[in-house]
């Protein structure tokens, strides 16, 4: 008798403890967080999981505290890892993330979390041809609805410059802001209707991929790769969860 007691204990706790791991991959899945402590949504996006915001840690994945530069001509001058705010205003940081420079893209101390990476072109590319955006170095215009599954749906900011506004749909759930980049010692551009997005891929003596979201007008609507030729350029990074 008591040992059909023990083996009915043992299986309610192992019952138990699966149950517990299924809720806690559950959880995995759909959120990230940093050492920081931010939280990011995940969204299982083209058969990837997804940050569905933009990154805003301001420590490297060891704890070593990122340098926040502001000066554009302390900026440009920089060849180590460093952010900024987007527009120069810490009020965007929750929903528009942080943009930073290459070097902290590319050190080895870890930009993205735990369990998480930077996208390669590869991912970029996958991510908008899935959904019928071919991600090449043309300027070719696409048409307002693709453009807008992968922006955001909040209604106080759309994508906007002069007359011409985008309010997203954001269908595909990728939730992207105009952040617009830092480039050499001038104010932060294109905040409102662009956003880049950083890649891990070097090309040799040309520069470092991007993806580029703009919207200058109604005529103007494109989604493409962009070769930003100076590793101080300031962009935003997204994240894909390791699986």
């Amino acid at each position: 008798m008591k040992k059909l007691l023990l083996v009915f204990v043992f299986l309610i706790f192992a019952c138990t403890g699966e149950d517990n791991d299924d809720a806690s991959q559950e959880i995995n899945n759909t959120q990230l967080a940093d050492v920081d402590g931010n939280i990011y949504p995940l969204l299982e996006i083209a058969d990837e999981i997804w940050a569905t915001e933009s990154l805003r840690v301001k420590s490297y994945r060891d704890g070593t505290p990122i340098p926040h530069i502001q000066d554009p001509i302390e900026w440009e001058s920089l060849t180590t890892g460093a952010w900024r705010y987007v527009n120069d205003d810490p009020s965007t940081e929750q929903k528009y993330g942080l943009l930073y420079n290459f070097y902290a893209v590319n050190n080895p101390r870890g930009l993205a979390p735990q369990g998480a990476r930077i996208p390669s072109y590869t991912d970029l590319l996958h991510l908008t041809s899935y959904f019928g955006v071919l991600l090449n170095n043309t300027s070719s215009n696409i048409d307002e609805e693709s453009f807008s599954r992968f922006v955001t749906d909040d209604p106080e900011l759309p994508w906007s410059r002069n007359d011409y506004s985008i309010l997203g749909t954001n269908s595909t759930g990728f939730n992207l802001y105009p952040a617009g980049f830092q480039r050499a010692s001038m104010s932060p551009t294109g905040f409102g209707y662009q956003a880049f997005l950083w890649s891990t891929n070097s090309v040799s003596n040309t520069g470092t991929l991007v993806a580029r979201f703009s919207c200058f007008s109604s005529s103007s609507i494109t989604i493409q790769y962009y070769n930003v030729q100076y590793n101080y350029y300031g962009c935003s990074v997204r994240v894909i969860k390791n699986q």
